[in-house]
């Protein structure tokens, strides 16, 4: 079992890949787009304007701090001696060709950005497998955490699902949920979801090379989620305040203000504090220096403002 991997420099890369080479899954080749790849680690200094350019990893790549214990995925690659490209024209003939030439029986895919063209997608024989931090269908796009949090979901999860020319639309092979804990952070949620992803990738390969994963098709007319927007950001009076502790505690990582309006006026919210899940005000929103106590339905929510 062949495995070429497409992803990118973060935790959601960095567990699946690591769970793969200490599963001893054959790795042929690793993939990142070339705007995230530092020109010194490319051949010829990234002067050169080739689709696909081999990385050769220096020291200071190899020796840069771990991420939760999980090495970079360029030091994870040279440590195993798996081939690393940067990516700047996935659907060119000179890159269909040099991947294609790497053989994979398989393609695995955790946070790459990009669709892979159809030219891509047929060149393993076992198919193209995604990991996607949320139960497909729900939370397609490019910020299922984002969009979790914000619908005050219970649990969300993750799905890897096999590959086709939309993004995380193709059939599902494995799913695992995770119950949201009251408060949780981003970086908290996307380290677990990737632990789970890691897992779920490992048995979805093993069960590949078996004959014996599943996969079962998505319903459809089921949307994506776009990319959040500054008005997505807004809080909304009639969610319950533990809602809005936990959507604003989860994305933090944004580093966005939260808006909420009352009598015309808005109240830009900066950081959750606390929230009493049948808490009473006399007024919709209590002020005391920049910590503010706003009424919601049930609730109360204790936060920082950043403007008032």
């Amino acid at each position: 079992m062949r495995v070429l991997f497409f992803g990118m420099l973060g935790t959601l890369t960095r567990w699946p890949l690591a769970a793969l080479q200490a599963a001893e899954v054959e790795l042929c080749g690793l993939v990142l787009p070339a705007e995230i790849v530092p020109p010194f680690e490319l051949v010829g200094n990234g002067r050169s304007s080739l689709p696909l350019t081999p990385i050769r990893p220096q020291l200071s790549t190899l020796n840069l701090p771990t991420l939760g214990q999980i090495a970079s995925p360029l030091a994870l690659a040279a440590s195993y001696s798996v081939p690393a490209f940067a990516v700047r024209q996935l659907a060119a003939p000179e890159t269909v060709a040099a991947l294609a030439a790497l053989q994979p029986d398989l393609i695995c895919v955790s946070c790459f950005p990009q669709l892979l063209p159809p030219e891509i997608l047929q060149i393993p024989r076992l198919g193209c497998l995604n990991v996607h931090p949320s139960l497909l269908p729900r939370f397609r796009g490019p910020a299922p955490l984002f969009w979790a949090l914000r619908a005050g979901v219970a649990q969300t999860g993750v799905t890897v699902h096999f590959m086709d020319e939309k993004f995380d639309t193709g059939d599902v092979a494995l799913q695992r949920p995770f119950p949201l804990p009251t408060g949780i952070t981003h970086t908290e949620l996307e380290t677990t979801l990737a632990q789970i992803g890691a897992e779920l990738l490992v048995e979805a390969v093993q069960k590949a090379d078996a004959g014996t994963l599943p996969r079962q098709a998505q319903p459809p007319g089921v949307t994506s989620n776009p990319w959040p927007r500054e008005a997505d950001f807004a809080l909304d009076t009639n969610w319950s305040a533990q809602h809005a502790y936990n959507f604003m505690r989860g994305t933090g990582n944004w580093e966005r203000p939260y808006p909420i309006q009352f009598d015309g006026r808005k109240v830009w919210l900066e950081t959750a504090v606390a929230f009493s899940e049948a808490g009473q005000l006399p007024e919709p929103i209590h002020r005391h220096n920049d910590v503010v106590q706003i009424q919601f339905s049930p609730g109360v929510l204790t936060a920082v403002a950043r403007h008032w």
